[in-house]
């Protein structure tokens, strides 16, 4: 039987085990934790005066639709407590990240950056 993925809020040793490396700005959010290594994490950052949301997922994690699913749901949930826009890239190596994005209530901005389109929500 394959093992569960479980989700929980982040911290900073969550933040090691998947990026190897502290990040360079503190965030709210949530890890999905698979046979306990940590192979998603999503959640919003400050960059200046704007909120960014973010989520990663490794390949263990890509093919269970349940967990991804799941995460999504707590990570917008999450989002639509906090006041004011939260922006989000689509990143262009994501080839469904777009549409995904826009399917969840996130705006095109009319920005694209050298990661992909900018969204809004909020």
């Amino acid at each position: 039987m394959p093992s569960e993925t479980l989700f929980r809020s982040a911290d900073a040793a969550d933040v090691e085990a998947y990026y190897q490396k502290p990040l360079p700005f503190s965030f709210r959010g949530y890890v999905a934790v698979k046979d306990d290594q940590v192979v998603g994490i999503g959640g919003v950052y400050y960059d200046g005066p704007a909120r960014v949301a973010f989520s990663e997922f490794k390949d263990e994690m890509r093919s269970d639709r349940r967990a991804l699913v799941k995460g999504t749901r707590m990570l917008m949930k999450f989002i639509d407590t906090i006041k004011g826009p939260v922006y989000a890239v689509a990143d262009q190596n994501e080839p469904t990240a777009a549409n995904l994005l826009r399917r969840l209530g996130w705006v095109p901005t009319g920005v694209i950056g050298p990661r992909g389109e900018t969204l809004v929500r909020g």
